[in-house]
């Protein structure tokens, strides 16, 4: 039920019937003049209802010029000095709608992430003692595996194993844990794009005993202090636009909200739109 990743004309791309959907990047990299009419048709043939690029500005007269139009900008995205744009084409006209309560709850949300807002200077909390930040190795996967169990328990077709992680390593992913006396409560891993300058914190799973307790926060503190020595300009992520715990915490953190991808991915059982942050290291403007 994951999605499958593909290489196709250059471009990396996910897609399958989870989400409903295709997404490609390294649209930089590609001719698109080539590319999107192969995606066009593998929506057609399998029925997806949403492609969702990420592409620089350069791509963007192509791409709207069939049928995409922008849902996120993200300055400086591409080594510090290309903006970068998440721009969708809506096969189903449908799935770019929402009902009028789910779009309060996303401008609710947003009201109140952005309210919560500090500057990138803000102060560095102290992590506790009884918590440590690691970087996780393939010895390790068999333990994020165990707490992606936990926290699908009752949605097993989104667990990522043992072999989608090793598959993740391969594309350049790394992963990170907070434990307590050597049991592992959050994990995140991030999409590290080295030759873009940046980085995708693409996944957060908290234990589901420990959720509500705002502990990603300091696994997102962690992750800022990494773009010091890795080189990394830019360090952006895309969560649930209903969730007030996650949008908060980026925005405490002196993230930038770049914009909403409308009914994005499928969440547990519920279609989700998702909100894009991003974060400049401190000489990036």
């Amino acid at each position: 039920m994951l999605e499958k990743i593909e290489t196709i004309d250059g471009a990396l791309v996910y897609h399958g019937n989870m989400h409903n959907r295709i997404y490609f990047s390294e649209a930089n990299k590609v001719d698109l003049g080539m590319l999107l009419p192969k995606m066009k048709d593998l929506a057609k043939e399998n029925k997806y209802e949403k492609i969702l690029s990420k592409a620089p500005e350069g791509s963007m007269g192509v791409l709207k010029s069939n049928g995409f139009m922008v849902e996120a900008k993200i300055p400086g995205l591409y080594n510090g000095t290309i903006d970068g744009y998440f721009l969708a084409d809506y096969i189903n006209k449908e799935r770019h709608t929402n009902d009028e309560k789910s779009l309060k709850t996303i401008a609710t949300v947003k009201t109140i992430a952005l309210a919560a807002n500090k500057p990138s200077t803000d102060s560095h909390f102290e992590l506790p003692v009884n918590l440590s930040i690691e970087k996780l190795s393939e010895r390790d996967f068999e333990q994020l595996e165990d707490l992606h169990k936990k926290a699908y328990k009752y949605h097993p077709n989104q667990i990522k194993d043992k072999a989608h992680f090793s598959m993740l390593k391969e594309l350049n992913h790394e992963f990170y844990g907070l434990f307590e006396n050597g049991e592992l409560l959050v994990s995140a891993i991030l999409a590290m794009h080295e030759d873009e300058s940046n980085m995708e914190i693409v996944d957060f799973v908290t234990h589901p005993d420990y959720r509500g307790q705002n502990l990603s926060y300091f696994l997102v503190q962690d992750i800022k202090e990494q773009m010091k020595t890795s080189g990394c300009k830019t360090v952006y992520a895309m969560v649930r636009a209903t969730s007030y715990g996650l949008n908060i915490t980026y925005s405490k953190h002196g993230f930038i909200l770049a914009g909403t991808l409308t009914n994005n991915c499928v969440v547990r059982d519920t279609m989700e739109s998702m909100n894009i942050w991003y974060f400049k290291g401190n000489d990036q403007v």
